[in-house]
C-alpha cells in the first residue's frame, strides 16, 4: 500500500510539474513575461565543431529526427479520437477540452454544476448528444458568465461536417505534414539547468574527455526562442486533436473578451515534450529551422572533462584566457 501511494505521489507532482511548465509556455505564446533560469549548461564532445562553435560564438540547432530521444516531434493524425467516423458523432474529448479552460475561472460549486450539466449530454458511451447542446449551453452560460457559450457549443456540435469539408480537411492534412516534416525541419538545442552533472558528463562529453559551458542568459536577445521542455508520457502527439484544442482556446479567449487565456500550447507541445524517463534532465530548447547557426549568450565560464586530452586542454585554456572567461579544469 505505502508502494501504491508514494506512486501516486509522485505521479501526481509530476502532473502538477507539468501543468506548471505549460503554463510557462502559454504566458510566452501569448507575448508574456515569463522567468528564465539565470543560467543554462551545454555539454559538448570535441569534436571537429567545438572550437568553430566557440570562437563564432554559436550554437547549432540539430534536426529533431537525430536527438537521443527516437519518438522526438512525431505526430498522428487520428480524428477518430474527436469523432466516430462510422456514426459521424462528436466524442467527449472536445467538452473536456472547454472543462479544462473554464475550471479555473468559477468556483469549486459552480464547476460540479457545470460537471452535472454535461454529463447530461453526454451517452454512455462517450458520445455527445449534439441535438441537446445548444440547450446546454444556455444552462452553463449562468455558471460561466465570462464566456459566450452558446457560438461556443454550436461550433463544437458542427465538427463532424467541418472536418469532412474538403477544404478544411485538406488544410488539416497540409498541417500535418508540416508537422510530419517537423522531424527533419525543426532545429533543436538542447540546454540543462544542471551543473556538473555526471550522467551528463558521461553521455554528451564523452566520458568527461569533453567540456561544459556554463552559459549566462542576462540580455540574451534570443530568448524568444527558447521553451522549457514537459515531461510527460502522455504526449500531445494527434495534430487533428491539437488543432482543434487550440481553436477551443482562442475562442473562448475571444469570447470571454480575453479574460479567460487561450491555451495556444497544444501545438507547440508536440515539440517540447519528452518521456518521463529524461526528466532529470531539465532541460530548455532553443528551436528554430534545422542546422541553423544561432547566436549563443554570453559565456560565463567553461569546464574542461577530467578525461580531456593535453592538446584540447590547452588549446581551451588559451582560448578562455583571450576572451577573459573563467575556466576550471
Amino acid at each position: 500500500m505505502f508502494v501504491r501511494i508514494k506512486y501516486q505521489n509522485q505521479r501526481k507532482e509530476k502532473m502538477t510539474g507539468n501543468q506548471k511548465t505549460i503554463d510557462i509556455i502559454n504566458k510566452k505564446l501569448h507575448g508574456k513575461e515569463i522567468e528564465y533560469p539565470k543560467f543554462l549548461y551545454k555539454y559538448r564532445p570535441f569534436d571537429e565543431f567545438a572550437f568553430d562553435m566557440l570562437e563564432n560564438d554559436y550554437l547549432y540547432l540539430c534536426p529533431a529526427e537525430k536527438l537521443d530521444d527516437p519518438s522526438e516531434c512525431k505526430v498522428s493524425l487520428e480524428m477518430q479520437d474527436l469523432y466516430d467516423l462510422e456514426t459521424n458523432q462528436l466524442k467527449f474529448k472536445c467538452i473536456a477540452g472547454i472543462l479544462d479552460y473554464i475550471r479555473p475561472y468559477t468556483s469549486e460549486e459552480n464547476f460540479e454544476k457545470v460537471k452535472e450539466v454535461v454529463s447530461q449530454v453526454i451517452t454512455p458511451n462517450g458520445y455527445v448528444k449534439r441535438n441537446w447542446l445548444l440547450d446546454a449551453s444556455f444552462e452553463l452560460q449562468e455558471f460561466v458568465p465570462d464566456v459566450d457559450a452558446a457560438p461556443l457549443i454550436n461550433w463544437l456540435g458542427n465538427i463532424p461536417e467541418r472536418l469532412n469539408d474538403p477544404i478544411i480537411s485538406e488544410n488539416i492534412k497540409k498541417l500535418f505534414s508540416l508537422a510530419l516534416d517537423a522531424r527533419k525541419d525543426m532545429g533543436i538545442c538542447s540546454l540543462s539547468e544542471l551543473k556538473d552533472y555526471q550522467q551528463f558528463w558521461t553521455d554528451y562529453a564523452q566520458n568527461e574527455t569533453g567540456y561544459c559551458v556554463e552559459y549566462d542568459l542576462t540580455d540574451y536577445k534570443n530568448l524568444v526562442f527558447l521553451y522549457p521542455v514537459i515531461y510527460d508520457d502522455d504526449r500531445k502527439t494527434n495534430i487533428a486533436n491539437n488543432i482543434v484544442l487550440s481553436f477551443i482556446g482562442e475562442m473562448i479567449f475571444g469570447m470571454s473578451n480575453g479574460q479567460i487565456m487561450a491555451d495556444r500550447t497544444p501545438y507547440m507541445q508536440m515539440f517540447l515534450t519528452k518521456n518521463t524517463i529524461w526528466d532529470y534532465q531539465k532541460e530548455w530548447r532553443l528551436l528554430g529551422d534545422a542546422n541553423q547557426k544561432i547566436k549563443a549568450p554570453k559565456i560565463k565560464a567553461i569546464y574542461i572533462g577530467k578525461n580531456a586530452s593535453k592538446e584540447n586542454k590547452e588549446k581551451l585554456i588559451a582560448f578562455c584566457k583571450e576572451r577573459n572567461i573563467n575556466v576550471r579544469v
